[in-house]
């Protein structure tokens, strides 16, 4: 009975075999009649008794296979059938290497190299589509097919757009720790015709050119290193992941191989910021400022800082000098407006408890000297901004104060129609 059984037994598997070709070869037929639903079907059917079948013929099926979802992907431009496609090409490449023979490796790379571009092209549509998603599950496939420190560097900052900001922090440190600069040689030559110099994609084309007598110039450069920006994205992540200790201590490392990097400077005044050490944060926006005397918004943060802490000098100072680099800035011109008005409050509760009346006159003297102090800053504000409710209604009880009654009449109505506005 032993003998039978295992007679019969063979003959199921010698059947199964002889089946399974058939559908890889009928799956073939399908695929180039462009019958793509017949095809995935009969190539689905032989791989479920793969196992049973000698090695080329197991080889066969994941190069068929392959082929199959690779035409459909080129078809429908789908993600999944892209990914099939180049999961099964790389399957087949493993197994040949694994078992040890040699029949559809290399058809399998060379289409590799093909799909290649085809998804990056995905990428940059995806890209100008501003669908992040999607570019990045594209660049992934980019990734896979060549895993080098250049594609590496863009799929961070895909991870980075779609918010997937560990796995963009772990690659960015990858990339940081193994000394990545992404530095690489660029190609130039001038058009004799126009003057303008134009780049090239390598030597052997530059060569060409100026071979035509129609280009001089040639010269080779080199692109920017891309440390900076690494360190500049993974400080971005762990601010995103809230991780501002960890952030701190990458700045500080950083810092090191390039210690006037401005933005790790204001890094390191934000991480200060954070942890309420106001002063610390004034010292290195001081730094950054110098390394970037025309910044506006460097000045204009200094001065907030120094207003928060009541040193009214030096935020007038740095309001100033943010009107300085930026006329138009309403946020610092607003700054002086408070810087100015500071001293009302503390006058204001002296004359509340004040019952010496000559006292009390002298206490208002000095408050309407603040108000005239203040009284140019809030009328500059108001002739760029009328609709500024807040400015508006000093302005008015200034004049009011001031007893300006054709000022204050007219400020007053147009105060009303604000408030009307905002109800």
């Amino acid at each position: 009975m032993k003998k039978i059984s295992l007679t019969l037994l063979l003959s199921i598997i010698t059947l199964s075999i002889f089946a399974q070709k058939k559908e890889v070869k009928e799956a073939e037929k399908a695929l180039r009649k462009g019958m793509l639903n017949e095809a995935v079907d009969l190539i689905g059917k032989a791989c479920r008794l793969k196992n049973q079948a000698d090695a080329k013929t197991q080889a066969k099926i994941y190069y068929v296979k392959a082929n199959i979802y690779r035409i459909k992907a080129q078809k429908t431009g789908d993600l999944k059938d892209y990914e099939k496609a180049i999961n099964t090409y790389e399957k087949e490449i493993e197994f040949e290497k694994e078992k040890e023979i040699k029949k559809y490796a290399a058809k399998a790379k060379d289409s590799l190299n093909k799909i290649y571009p085809e998804v990056y092209d995905k990428v940059n549509k995806y890209v100008k589509a501003k669908d992040y998603k999607n570019a990045l599950g594209f660049m992934k496939l980019v990734y896979q097919i060549q895993p080098n420190d250049d594609n590496l560097y863009t799929l961070t900052l895909l991870q980075l757009y779609a918010n997937e900001n560990e796995a963009a922090y772990k690659n960015l440190k990858k990339l940081y720790e193994s000394g990545y600069t992404g530095i690489r040689d660029v190609y130039y030559v001038t058009e004799k015709k126009t003057g303008n110099e134009i780049q090239v994609a390598d030597p052997t084309q530059q060569k060409l050119l100026v071979s035509s007598g129609e280009y001089i110039n040639p010269r080779k450069d080199k692109t920017k290193s891309r440390r900076p920006e690494i360190i500049t994205n993974m400080l971005y992540a762990l601010n995103k992941l809230g991780r501002d200790d960890e952030a701190f201590q990458v700045i500080q490392k950083a810092k090191q191989e390039d210690p006037d990097n401005v933005d790790l400077i204001v890094g390191e005044a934000n991480y200060y910021l954070k942890k309420g050490e106001k002063e610390k944060f004034i010292q290195a926006m001081k730094k950054a400022l110098e390394l970037e005397p025309e910044n506006a918004n460097f000045a204009y943060n200094i001065g907030v800082t120094y207003l928060n802490l009541k040193k009214y000098d030096e935020a007038e100072k740095y309001f100033d000098k943010t009107l300085e680099l930026d006329p138009k800035n309403k946020n610092a011109l607003y700054g002086l407006i408070l810087v100015k008005l500071a001293p009302e409050k503390e006058l204001v509760d002296k004359m509340n408890n004040e019952m010496n009346p000559k006292k009390w006159d002298a206490l208002k003297a000095r408050l309407n000297n603040v108000y005239r102090k203040a009284l140019p800053y809030l009328e500059k504000y108001y002739r760029e901004d009328p609709n500024e409710i807040t400015v508006v209604r000093t302005l008015r009880k200034i004049y009011n104060e001031l007893d300006m009654k054709d000022k204050y009449k007219a400020i007053n109505e147009h105060y009303k129609k604000l408030k009307a506005q905002q109800n």
